[in-house]
């Protein structure tokens, strides 16, 4: 399984495949897995399990709580550098495998997210961070492995310990209780919005029929003639534009997520400096996201389905969004490319947590938590935190004038 997923990845594995591979029988097979699926998951805890006694072991190797952290952190740069293939699976492929592993993955988490907090409860006596920071270090942590993987240098995650260390830590800060009393902006409930590109063309035509389809029934479900189909188009009009199902969810995906973000922009520029634009924004995003229950499914669940290439689509929307927040910036409050590429990456990861788990319409509560992880590594933890707390009250006038394009939006879906 290890070595099929790693040349072919997961969607194109069969349990023929399997069987001729490891020189079994099917009979054999089936007398120790219900398919494909329970033998991915078989291979995917035996990977994880060997992964945790490996880290916890190593950590024990160190007599402070930081070098702990390291030595573990360590550990787990070296089992990814030892063995890239096994790797890839539990890091990789594991979006691709269906429901179960997702949930394997989620459990993973859990486990990490309950180690990272007992370990950094004990910096210098700070207080126990809010879940969500705690999910949000774990989750760019993975995503950090993720992309070293899938770009060849997983070697540099060795390098990349000390670094990681300086930006968890700058969530550990006193202030960070102050966080806890944030939630969601008081915003009154508001219509859905449905992210959709002007139908003034075959090639929007295209994306919205994909958009739909795929929203409503599953990526799996997609085919060039349902599409056609869908969207009214010839076979000839369709091979013009995209190569097939999976370039053409790629394009709905790109195109989608540039239309939200340009919608979020404006929060950004009216605000007075550089932080509280991207706390506006990021409350602003939580808030159209919430109400985008299409969007959110293809952009943070979907977009797994086709495989390698849209997981290095997401990699590289994660690094073109932290190139957007360094921008603008301050340089005296610029954040390194590195802690941009971490905030983007546990962002993210906490809102896939929020979609994943159906609840993406209370995304807006972790607006404070997700300002923080983007602001507290550029300004120190009191300082962004002050920020959150002065531009809340602004919240809810961002959020209640985004709504008021929500009815234009959705005649265009009618139409």
């Amino acid at each position: 399984m290890i070595e099929l997923v790693a040349e072919h990845g997961y969607n194109a594995v069969s349990v023929e495949k399997l069987v001729s591979h490891a020189r079994v029988s099917k009979r054999d097979f089936y007398k120790l897995f219900a398919g494909k699926e329970e033998c991915f998951l078989a291979v995917y805890d035996s990977i994880v399990s060997h992964s945790v006694h490996g880290i916890i072991a190593a950590a024990k190797g160190g007599e402070e709580w930081r070098e702990r952290l390291r030595l573990g952190f360590l550990a787990f740069a070296d089992q990814i550098t030892g063995n890239p293939e096994a790797a890839r699976l539990a890091l990789v492929e594991v979006f691709t495998a269906g429901a179960g592993a997702v949930e394997r993955m989620q459990s993973t988490n859990l486990f990490f997210e309950a180690l990272v907090a007992k370990n950094l409860a004990l910096a210098d006596d700070a207080p126990r961070l809010p879940p969500l920071v705690v999910k949000g270090i774990v989750a760019a942590a993975s995503r950090l492995a993720r992309a070293r993987l899938l770009s060849g240098r997983s070697r540099q995650l060795a390098l990349d310990g000390g670094e990681l260390m300086e930006w968890a830590l700058s969530f550990c800060g006193e202030d960070v209780v102050r966080l806890r009393s944030l939630g969601a902006t008081g915003a009154p409930p508001l219509p859905e919005a449905v992210s959709l590109m002007p139908l003034d063309d075959e090639r929007a035509l295209i994306l919205a029929a994909t958009a739909r389809l795929a929203s409503r029934e599953g990526y799996a479900t997609l085919t060039v003639p349902r599409i056609r189909a869908a969207a009214g188009v010839s076979r000839r009009s369709f091979d013009t534009h995209f190569e097939g199902v999976s370039n053409c969810f790629l394009a709905t995906l790109e195109t989608l997520s540039d239309r939200t973000l340009a919608a979020a922009a404006p929060s950004y520029l009216t605000a007075d400096d550089w932080a509280s634009g991207v706390h506006r924004m990021i409350a602003g995003l939580c808030s159209r996201l919430a109400r985008d229950p299409m969007f959110t499914g293809l952009a943070f669940l979907e977009v797994f389905s086709p495989g390698s290439e849209a997981i290095q689509w997401r990699c590289e929307m994660i690094a073109k969004l932290a190139t957007r927040l360094r921008q603008g910036a301050p340089p005296s409050r610029r954040p390194s490319e590195f802690a941009a590429e971490a905030s983007i990456g546990a962002m993210w990861g906490v809102i896939h947590h929020f979609v994943a788990t159906e609840r993406g319409a209370q995304l807006p509560i972790a607006a404070p938590a997700l300002s923080y992880l983007a602001l507290a590594p550029a300004l120190g933890g009191a300082a962004a935190l002050d920020v959150i707390v002065a531009g809340v009250g602004d919240d809810r006038d961002a959020v209640v004038g985004d709504a008021a394009g929500a009815p234009r939006v959705q005649r265009a879906l009618g139409a």
